[in-house]
């Protein structure tokens, strides 16, 4: 008895003790999130040697830049080379090595000196924005992609204060600021904004939408430059994405698909683009076996993490239902739940929520998937959607759903002034996005997008800049960069293609 109840006890301990290690499993797993009392990364490293330079961005003079720079790791600021966060959090995942180098660099392990089944990956996130993602080889070796090239640096340092590093983050700010390259990090900002545009197919007599990114650089109140991009680009944690939507047509057959493509080197995106696209317009045994489904996927919004679409069943009467699916698994196109997203709570407010919606016919049925994203007078809002047929014709009936988007959806959507204040400078104002730093408003109305600037909480009357917006067209996305990013945002739209709007 005494061996069957040790026994016991040391199994249970151990299922605690699992339950308390980092989650393995496939890059698209859950990430957990370790105590921030102790982070995963501490102390100094140096970066001893390039593993792999970047062919498209940097030769391998330009990667050795790098060479003896060094890396301070704290659990209240970061800093690696000149780059530098004051306020960290660490998310960590044990991924296959193979799996996880070709998703996400196109890349063997052993290019790199990964030798190893699995691997340990810690990402590092400023304000919940990606800043670097480290490949754990031992306690004293990690890997780091800088710029598009591999590093190896070494611990050289057990431990450092936050007065040490703050040491060095006064010398690199002290740096910027002689040759001129930061006035103040709070006065640059910068918005990317997804643009989508409709139109009529006049040879299948369904509506078609094209979509656009329209950057906006701002610094010190004035507007430094706008840019517009002919496809949607996603700024993620895990780097640049580019979402894309392509009709496809097989015989009587009409479909949309969404693609969601990480950036790589240019060479790596076209060849996953040619063979996803090469998958999705050949026709399988089972497509030619019996009809395709026709459905078109108007997109209603596009975060960090989540895309909610509006699908229209073409061979149901045009049914149209709502659906919210993740990024990192839209190609499974399986929707997601309200619960999903918020908890088990999210049901019961599905239910209290749906109640006013289903007056027309108390056998409807509310389904939790039918749900999305839109905005009204500035802010986005979850949705949900009652579909019925009455005489034969496909119907609907919209409700709010009474809760808030969690953050994991939409990270930033807070106003600078009230709606009606807006209105008052703006009558046909359609709809305003608001900078973090309440520096300047995004305002649309029905024919442009205006940028107006702040002065003690209240609208400068003369617009800083004007944009014509095609007809019809609306906002699907909205995300902000403050400080040194809006840079690096920048370049990533010029390196994809943006042109410069006068």
């Amino acid at each position: 008895m005494k061996k069957l109840f040790y026994l016991t006890i040391s199994l249970i301990v151990i299922a605690l003790l699992s339950s308390c290690t980092v989650v393995e499993g496939n890059v698209s797993d859950r990430i957990t999130t370790p105590d921030n009392i102790r982070p995963p990364i501490r102390g100094k490293w140096v970066i001893d040697k390039v593993l792999k330079s970047s062919s498209s961005q940097f030769n391998e003079l330009e990667a050795e830049q790098y060479i003896g720079k060094e890396a301070l790791f704290h659990k209240d600021a970061v800093i690696i080379a000149d780059n530098y966060t004051t306020n960290p959090s660490f998310k960590m995942k044990i991924v296959n090595a193979a799996d996880y180098l070709l998703y996400k660099y196109k890349l063997t392990p052993g290019i790199i000196g990964i030798e190893g089944e699995k691997v340990e990956v810690i990402t590092i996130l400023n304000d919940n924005t990606y800043f670097y993602e480290f490949i754990k080889i031992d306690e004293d070796t990690m890997i780091v992609n800088i710029d598009e090239s591999f590093y190896s640096i070494k611990k050289s340092v057990e431990e450092v204060s936050i007065d040490e590093i703050n040491r060095y983050i006064n010398v690199e700010k002290s740096i910027l600021k002689t040759f001129g390259a930061v006035e103040d990090e709070a006065y640059q900002t910068g918005i990317m904004i997804g643009l989508k545009i409709p139109s009529f197919d006049e040879g299948n007599h369904v509506t078609i939408w094209d979509y656009k990114t329209i950057w906006i650089n701002s610094q010190d109140n004035s507007i430094i430059e706008i840019y517009e991009l002919n496809q949607l680009l996603m700024p993620r944690m895990n780097g640049f994405w580019i979402l894309e939507s392509d009709r496809i047509i097989q015989g009587d057959s009409i479909r949309d698909e969404l693609l969601a493509l990480p950036q790589f080197r240019a060479e790596s995106k076209a060849m996953i683009e040619d063979e996803m696209l090469l998958t999705l317009s050949s026709p399988s045994v089972d497509e030619t076996a019996e009809k395709i489904p026709s459905i078109l996927k108007n997109i209603l919004f596009l975060g960090n993490d989540y895309i909610s679409v509006e699908n229209i069943d073409l061979n149901r009467g045009s049914r149209k239902t709502l659906q919210v699916y993740a990024i990192d698994n839209l190609a499974e196109k399986k929707p997601i739940k309200l619960s999903d997203l918020i908890g088990e709570s999210g049901k019961e407010i599905f239910s209290q929520s749906a109640r006013s919606a289903m007056t027309i016919d108390s056998k409807i049925v509310a389904n939790e998937e039918n749900i999305g994203l839109v905005r009204k007078n500035g802010y986005w809002i979850l949705k949900g959607r009652i579909n019925y047929n009455q005489n034969s014709e496909e119907l609907y009936n919209d409700f709010n759903i009474k809760t808030i988007p969690p953050k994991e959806m939409v990270n930033y959507d807070e106003q600078a002034i009230p709606w009606d204040a807006v209105r008052l400078i703006v009558p046909d104002v359609l709809d305003v996005f608001s900078s973090p730093n309440n520096e300047f408003i995004v305002v649309i109305t029905s024919s442009h997008l205006v940028v107006y600037y702040l002065e003690d909480g209240d609208i400068i009357n003369n617009p800083a800049a004007r944009i014509k917006l095609p007809y019809d067209s609306a906002i699907i996305m909205s995300e902000w960069a403050v400080g040194r990013y809006v840079n690096i945002w920048q370049n990533e739209i010029i390196r994809n293609g943006g042109i410069q709007l006068d």
